[in-house]
């Protein structure tokens, strides 16, 4: 990035009032491959260096040893690179007919996220950065899961909210109930209220991380989508599988935790992504 581009970067200010680095950015599809070839190309050098250290070693031991290692580790990183090329196919592809094992977005999720922090890390790449791209990759395999056949049952979907986009003055409690606004229209709520009603989904406004951990576990649901800021949705995520969940990072127009926000378009897309677009549509008949 050029030095003109980086400074009007650094003085982007996005439309919800967060700096561009933390809530205007958004990876590339370069970008992110880039990252994860690098991860996979680590873990294949890690590798040969164990093999190679620990050669002269083990075939004192017995001379089949190195063989035996040597094959263990050829597994290991072919997986690895395996699962590399179906997170990115996953990412690239749009259509139908491609539907990853979940294995593979467990492997995103415990092991190629911690690698990209490690090597963003390395490279100066802001931790937000990091999880922009998590966000997108894990919400793309969650997605190709529809796409591809998998259905969800309406009422099997949970949608989590944080408490925090509430209006703040406000001295209703729907942590405790949803039905409990009185649609003011002040936040985004009374709407949320008005879409799960139509596509039969269950909502909840959460007090933190560990209530929606805590919720997740009692309702046991098929799928969630999920809205809050980048680290509390990739900590979810992280949690929370082999749930499927579509991250939604939200609107800070006051920061963290004060008054959020959350675009409608963003939760109705995610609602359409992971019923499926058949579904949708029938629901959207209906």
């Amino acid at each position: 990035m050029s030095d003109a581009n980086k400074k009007i970067l650094k003085e982007a200010v996005t439309k919800n009032g967060d700096s561009a680095d933390s809530q205007g950015y958004v990876p590339g599809k370069g970008q992110v491959f880039a990252l994860i070839a690098i991860c996979a190309v680590g873990v294949a050098a890690v590798g040969f260096i164990a093999w190679y250290v620990t050669t002269i070693g083990l075939s004192s031991i017995h001379p089949l040893l190195p063989y035996i290692l040597g094959v263990v580790i050829v597994i290991i990183v072919g997986f690895v690179f395996i699962g590399a090329v179906v997170i990115a196919l996953s990412t690239a592809s749009k259509g139908g007919g491609y539907r990853p094992s979940p294995i593979f977005r467990g492997l995103l999720i415990k092991f190629f996220l911690p690698l990209m922090v490690v090597v963003g890390s390395i490279f100066k790449v802001k931790k937000i950065r990091i999880e922009r791209v998590f966000i997108d990759l894990n919400n793309a395999m969650v997605r190709s899961l529809a796409v591809s056949g998998k259905k969800f049952r309406p009422d099997r979907i949970a949608i989590l909210m944080p408490h925090c986009i509430q209006y703040d003055d406000c001295r209703i409690k729907v942590t405790k109930d949803v039905m409990n606004c009185v649609s003011c229209g002040k936040c985004e709520i009374a709407e949320l209220i008005t879409i799960s009603k139509k596509y039969d989904l269950k909502l909840f406004v959460l007090t933190g991380g560990t209530v929606a951990r805590r919720k997740l576990k009692e309702l046991r649901p098929d799928a969630a989508i999920a809205v809050a800021c980048e680290r509390d949705l990739t900590s979810g995520v992280q949690d929370a599988y082999p749930l499927p969940v579509l991250a939604v990072i939200n609107k800070r127009p006051n920061g963290y935790c004060l008054q959020t926000g959350v675009d409608m378009d963003d939760v109705k897309a995610a609602i359409i992504d992971i019923l499926g677009v058949e579904e949708a549509s029938t629901v959207e008949a209906a």
